[in-house]
């Protein structure tokens, strides 16, 4: 049998290399609690259908941030239940709705805290879909593309420090940066400094890239930024 070329139990023979060149490990900093925070709620409400985990306030969803903020975790991912709908999602970029009144109020108390933002329309419409509807009731793809993209700015405005869509809209990554880059540009700065939207990046279009990399034989580190 011809000696193998790769070796790769050279880097696995102490616990000090294996930590060197370990791609994963489980720790709180790499942990995000995800928060749902209601506009309605008064406390906390249990949420039936998920044992242990609750809708929040606006005063409980900060005071479980402090919480997971002193316990080292790196983010929490907020999900939005807004107190009225419409068959748009209006709600979803309105700048004083619950996940942007939220997000301000936790940078705020826990500035170093990771934010990350839900960007969807389905808790924000009557119908429950994320996507607009056309006549016929089909999601309407390409319309649904440019709500999607205002949610995702306005969570930016409001301070977020990643965005993450959740709907099945195609193309919705490219219309969501597309957007933001827009918005760079009008404030006549550069996209890595443009307060606005300064560090905000995309969950999926890192992880998509973040894949290339992983393909790639991760050869070029800069290739799993996130900018």
């Amino acid at each position: 049998m011809a000696f193998p070329q790769t070796r790769l139990r050279r880097m696995r023979t102490t616990a000090g290399l294996r930590g060197l060149v370990r791609e994963t490990d489980l720790a709180a900093g790499r942990l995000v609690l995800p928060l749902f925070v209601s506009e309605a709620a008064s406390g906390r409400e249990p949420i039936a259908a998920m044992p242990g985990v609750e809708r929040l306030s606006l005063a409980a969803a900060v005071d479980d941030a402090r919480e997971a903020a002193e316990a080292g975790i790196a983010a929490v991912l907020l999900f939005g239940v807004p107190a009225e709908k419409d068959e748009h999602g209006s709600g979803a970029w309105e700048e004083e709705g619950v996940v942007q009144i939220a997000t301000r109020a936790i940078k705020q108390a826990h500035p170093e805290l990771l934010v990350i933002t839900d960007v969807c329309l389905c808790e924000y419409t009557t119908h429950g879909h994320c996507g607009v509807l056309r006549e016929d009731g089909a999601v309407d793809n390409d319309a649904t593309l440019e709500l999607l993209a205002l949610a995702a700015v306005s969570h930016a405005r409001a301070g977020a420090d990643l965005v993450a869509p959740s709907d099945m809209m195609d193309g919705r990554v490219g219309a969501i940066r597309a957007e933001l880059a827009t918005r760079r540009k009008k404030a006549g700065e550069p996209q890595e400094h443009n307060d606005e939207c300064d560090g905000l990046t995309c969950v999926a279009c890192c992880a998509k890239r973040h894949s290339a990399a992983n393909q790639s034989g991760r050869q070029n580190a800069s290739s799993t930024g996130l900018i």
